[in-house]
């Protein structure tokens, strides 16, 4: 079996991942995302190491109704990473490597992740989401900030695209 055969076809992929935005709206009363997840882990976290932290304005809003992962988007990203690496073991693509262009070092790679994840991390919260928490909720209940959104976001993508495809060549 060649690598190609391994994934799913995109058009499969779109209509499992529209399917489960439909259930998730009916059953839970939202859609998908993570960044809330990741803001409810931080701050329980946080709560852990010093429970004055719940008086706190912002993160003490996630520890108001008790324990801040007993929620069903945190059991949602748990899911995904769980089932990401299922679907990767089953097809044989797990190995450890760094994902990077011939000419860029390991080192720098991860040093761009992490200081772009860093950065992410406070503007999905700013954005009120993350980016397939705005597109995929967004569109879907047709929002007109998400949509704005994400022709910004593609076209600005389109546009440096070119400016950056030599890092990894």
């Amino acid at each position: 079996m060649n690598k190609e055969q391994r994934y799913w076809h995109p058009l499969v992929g779109g209509f499992f991942l529209g399917t489960l935005l439909f259930v998730s709206f009916i059953v839970a009363g939202q859609g998908l995302g993570a960044s809330g997840a990741f803001a409810r882990v931080s701050a329980q976290l946080a709560y852990l190491y010093d429970a004055t932290f719940a008086a706190n304005g912002y993160a003490g809003a996630y520890l108001k109704h008790g324990n801040a992962l007993a929620n069903w988007t945190v059991v949602e990203v748990v899911g995904v990473f769980l089932g990401g690496f299922i679907s990767a073991a089953m097809a044989g693509r797990i190995k450890q490597s760094i994902e990077r262009g011939e000419n860029y070092s390991a080192s720098k790679r991860l040093f761009w992740a992490f200081f772009g994840g860093f950065l992410i991390g406070p503007a999905t919260r700013l954005a009120r989401g993350c980016t397939s928490g705005q597109a995929l909720d967004g569109a879907a209940s047709f929002s007109v900030g998400a949509w704005i959104f994400m022709i910004a976001a593609f076209g600005a993508g389109f546009l440096l695209a070119p400016l950056f495809k030599k890092q990894w060549s």
